[in-house]
């Protein structure tokens, strides 16, 4: 079964996951979804595949006796031109936290900011050649590896600094008891 995309009720994006999976997330016949090759965003009860997977939507209680404006279903296309000029929907382009790798690099840990940067630059060429999921996996590496390498700074620079404090107590202390080394 393809990989769909669905919006949860606060209108976020959620997925990519398998069509076979989607009721497991609360996905119900009312839930907007779109997989490659849709044209747009589509509620799951309308896709041939996911009938058989989709429970229908819960009923809806009778009116109260005032009526209250109903809100409109929205739904949210990102569309992409590809380079045979042609229009396509599209997730939108997940962030590479490049900025993050590279500040990681020159103020804290170089080696792992390195790794940070290697993955941040590989999200545009995943997304752009049409690898959503890849994208966001090297995107997540990004970030994962430059906080890696923050926290390691701050851990290291903990130590250093309780190290450097005890031996500089210990030599106060020998030069205030006379004692030379």
């Amino acid at each position: 079964m393809k990989q769909y995309y669905y919006l949860t009720p606060q209108n976020e994006q959620k997925g990519p996951v398998d069509g076979s999976q989607l009721a497991a997330y609360g996905v119900n016949a009312n839930t907007m979804v779109w997989t490659q090759g849709m044209a747009q965003w589509a509620p799951a009860g309308s896709v041939a595949e996911l009938a058989s997977v989709i429970t229908p939507a819960a009923s809806v209680p009778p009116p109260s006796s005032s009526p209250q404006p109903q809100p409109q279903p929205q739904s949210v296309v990102y569309v992409q031109t590809n380079p045979a000029g042609t229009s396509q929907p599209s997730m939108p382009k997940p962030n590479n936290h490049m900025m993050m790798a590279v500040l990681t690099t020159v103020f804290c840990c170089l080696p792992l900011g390195v790794v940070g940067i290697v993955y941040a630059s590989k999200v545009d060429g995943l997304y752009y050649a049409g690898d959503y999921a890849g994208a966001i996996n090297a995107a997540n590496s990004a970030r994962r590896w430059s906080l890696i390498g923050i926290v390691s700074s701050i851990v290291v620079s903990i130590i250093y600094m309780i190290i450097y404090g005890a031996a500089v107590g210990s030599g106060a202390l020998l030069s205030m008891s006379g004692i030379n080394g």
